[in-house]
């Protein structure tokens, strides 16, 4: 048989061509799923807006946007309105202490007041790792500092908001998240560098990693893109998130940025370009106390398990009008983030989800609220008409809305904070009939009866959810209460 080369060419060719549109062919499908999810995500949730990224074995795969970052003027949002990224900004202080710890210029064993020199000296001793941990002792935010509308105009005087506190316990003994223990961070990077903690993360941290729209959030500057946030009221209507302003938690919680730059410093992080993979390993051991208790965290990163046992690290935040996940998948070579302009209960992990579908593996569909379908129904006509919708719902086959218990246990909890009581009652008796052995359906009833001032039938009704579980812990403080007002 003769050798036809012109034909092993052309099949060769043949077979590149087709390798390149299958490829082609699987990432417009990936990015179709991907785009499909955060918008069904931000219509289902209800939410004003999401921006969301991922970036695949150093490069950035997909980025996508939907929904409003200003529902008032009805912007759309995209792929570079800035979000407040909430605690993500303590991974980046994080990371920026531990390039001065490369450095020699600090000892995280040291006395961390040895760099600050201004702030008073405590009852005990705690060191720069021990704030790194949230174990040093320092507390977590007073009544009103969460949204504090404070303006402070350098990390000296945000750090003094702390000053005449005592220690909560005595440092590396407990664990107690703290946003605003985190000044003390930047106040070290501010002694030791020679530079504002501003200057030092512009020049070390977003520079290199191109993030060229993040910031910290001076509430005086305009930024541009920037999106606004949002919060969810009793009524479970979107509605705007209080004023704050951010300088009193810069280092912990007051940074903004995109979904592109949170990947270009994922991906600047997992290169080994910020700091040496050696000291992102140090990083990423697991905190244990004394008692035996080893801690979801290390120096600066939340260390967690997904739904499915997946390691990742990164940090969640919550702040005001925002929500965000940076979540980094060390065996798959793969970062995630969400940036979203609300805060509600419904939020989940949509960060996650994008990292199952990039992966091939199982997810959940984006599920609507039924607790907040049923208020709208009731506020728009009446509860009957609520009752009706759900025996609709559950019927259906298409799993749009989620029907759990807790949903039920939301809505009646729900009425309660709208005043609705009459209607509590009447949406617990159902809950007691659909979910029989459950005990939340009793603890609503009783708490519904005690705000309707019906002690008898409030007691009956925590009696009846000891006899699911006799330990309940809220039933039985109920019941000393109402016995201890009679």
């Amino acid at each position: 048989m003769k050798f036809n080369s012109k034909l092993v060419i052309k099949l060769f060719f043949l077979l590149i061509i087709l390798f390149f549109q299958t490829t082609l062919l699987d990432a417009q499908t990936l990015n179709q799923k991907l785009d499909q999810f955060i918008s069904e995500y931000q219509i289902n949730k209800n939410i004003a807006s999401i921006s969301a990224g991922v970036l695949r074995k150093g490069k950035i795969i997909w980025i996508g946007a939907h929904g409003y970052s200003d529902l008032s003027h009805q912007v759309l949002a995209q792929p570079n309105t800035i979000y407040r990224i909430a605690s993500i900004s303590k991974v980046i202080t994080a990371v920026a202490i531990m390039q001065l710890v490369e450095e020699g210029k600090i000892n995280l064993d040291a006395d961390a007041l040895n760099y600050i020199p201004y702030f008073p000296r405590k009852k005990w001793k705690f060191t720069t790792r021990q704030i790194l941990q949230h174990t040093a002792g320092l507390r977590s935010y007073f009544p009103g500092e969460f949204n504090s509308t404070v303006f402070y105009p350098s990390i000296k005087e945000a750090v003094q908001v702390l000053a005449k506190d005592t220690l909560e316990f005595k440092p590396g003994t407990k664990f107690l998240y703290t946003t605003l223990g985190y000044n003390l961070l930047a106040a070290i990077i501010e002694k030791v560098s020679g530079m504002t903690f501003n200057d030092y993360l512009k020049k070390y941290i977003f520079q290199p990693c191109e993030m060229n729209s993040t910031y910290l959030e001076f509430h005086q500057k305009i930024i541009l893109n920037k999106a606004r946030g949002y919060d969810k009221n009793n009524f479970r209507q979107l509605e705007n998130a209080p004023l704050a302003d951010l300088s009193i938690k810069f280092a912990g919680g007051g940074i903004v940025s995109t979904s592109l730059d949170i990947l270009n410093f994922a991906n600047a992080l997992m290169k080994g370009k910020l700091i040496k993979s050696s000291t992102l390993d140090s990083m990423l051991v697991s905190t244990k106390l004394p008692n035996g208790k080893t801690l979801e965290s290390g120096l600066g990163f939340e260390i967690k398990k997904d739904r499915d046992e997946n390691l990742f690290f990164g940090h969640y935040g919550f702040g005001t009008g925002f929500s965000s996940l940076l979540a980094i998948y060390p065996k798959d070579s793969l970062a995630v983030v969400h940036l979203i302009n609300t805060v509600d209960r419904n939020i989940g992990s949509p960060a996650l989800t994008l990292a199952a579908i990039v992966l091939n593996r199982k997810y959940d569909f984006p599920q609507k609220s039924l607790a907040d379908k049923l208020m709208e129904i009731t506020l728009n006509k009446n509860l009957d008409s609520a009752i009706s919708f759900y025996k609709i719902v559950k019927i259906d086959s298409s799993n749009i809305y989620n029907i759990s218990s807790n949903e039920f246990d939301l809505f009646g909890y729900d009425l309660l904070k709208t005043s609705q009581i009459s209607n509590a009652i009447r949406w617990f008796r159902y809950f007691i009939s659909e979910f029989p052995t459950n005990i939340s359906g009793y603890l609503g009833l009783g708490d519904s009866y005690y705000h309707d001032k019906n002690k008898g039938l409030a007691l009956k009704y925590y009696n009846k959810a000891l006899e699911i579980n006799s330990s309940n812990s809220y039933a039985l403080k109920m019941i000393k209460k109402i016995q201890s007002e009679d």
